[in-house]
């Protein structure tokens, strides 16, 4: 009788932390994914907006999380900075909780090789 009173309970709990977990996972993942393709771009100033897109995508690929959108840009200047960002948006569903959406996030800048 009290197993079944506490059931939903615990199951909710197990399932948000499990769920906790994932969330952890998938952000450490974008940033990760980010700073990989930071030194893709400190290394080569011939680096592109695909080369970059490319580098956080197969990274995140090969983790199982879903492409990010990413964006690149270039700043004039001596020397010049590089603005690498990504942006990812994932929903989560714990029983008896509403549908959990959370957008990730992360960015860098870097100065570019000569």
């Amino acid at each position: 009788m009290e197993f079944a009173l506490v059931s939903g309970a615990f199951i909710t709990f197990v399932f948000g932390v499990i769920n906790l977990g994932i969330i952890t996972y998938t952000n450490a993942g974008v940033h990760w994914a980010v700073e990989r393709a930071s030194r893709l771009a400190t290394i080569s100033n011939t680096a592109t907006q695909s080369d970059i897109n490319t580098s956080v995508n197969n990274y995140l690929s090969s983790l199982g999380i879903a492409s990010a959108t990413v964006s690149y840009t270039v700043a004039a200047g001596t020397p010049p900075i590089a603005h690498i960002g990504a942006t990812l948006s994932r929903s989560y569903s714990i029983p008896f909780v509403p549908t959990l959406t959370i957008n990730y996030a992360a960015d860098t800048y870097v100065p570019l090789g000569s």
